[in-house]
């Protein structure tokens, strides 16, 4: 049995008009200037795709349908953050992962996408990268149920206020977006409501 938000996806993809989710365009990769990115910066991309769309349907104010971290690790800079696969009824394929920033940013998954930063020490930013991967290594999986209450599984905007508060810092600043449609209440934590802290500065976008 399909898991009711994942039809309501599909049915979103549908209602605005987008038979096709992806635009078929083809876009050349974005140069990243690496050097300004410092970890426990906030990433927020455009996808294409069903879920996407089904964030930008359910929140029409907000300009990005993901979001993510970057930690730091013995590699360099990473992009932590919980997304779906292309299987989400199957359990174990949806994981809290990372990868390259390039790799987050990649023209197939982001339209567009921006870098912003809060002020924090570099404990606190030591502490999130420590944390985030501790999530990566325990394979955390995506919570498809949007279920605040369970952390357990996370989707990827509850990951990052997970970890914020490890660190002190309540990263929605209490925001919440309620959504209705039948068969379906719930209050989950918008990319727009992390996106809307008072205290992020932009550092890169485009």
């Amino acid at each position: 049995m399909l898991r009711p938000f994942f039809i309501l996806i599909v049915a979103a993809c549908l209602l605005s008009g987008l038979a096709q989710c992806s635009s078929g365009e083809v876009r050349r990769a974005v140069e990243l200037p690496l050097g300004e990115f410092r970890a426990g910066d906030i990433i927020f991309r455009r996808g294409e795709g069903m879920t996407s769309d089904f964030v930008a349907f359910n929140d029409p104010e907000g300009e990005y349908s993901h979001v993510g971290m970057i930690v730091s690790t013995d590699s360099g800079l990473m992009a932590v953050h919980a997304l779906p696969g292309s299987h989400p009824t199957q359990a174990g394929e949806d994981l809290v992962r990372a990868e390259t920033l390039q790799e987050f940013f990649a023209p197939e998954n982001a339209l567009y996408g921006k870098v912003m930063r809060l002020p924090m020490r570099d404990a606190q930013r030591a502490e999130l990268s420590q944390r985030a991967l501790e999530k990566v290594a325990q394979r955390v999986e995506f919570d498809h149920d949007y279920d605040d209450k369970d952390t357990v599984r996370l989707y990827c905007t509850e990951l990052l206020q997970l970890l914020y508060s490890h660190v002190g810092i309540d990263l929605a600043e209490g925001r919440i977006t309620s959504i209705s449609v039948p068969g379906v209440h719930a209050d989950v934590i918008m990319p727009a409501d992390v996106h809307r802290n008072s205290l992020l500065t932009p550092i890169f976008s485009y």
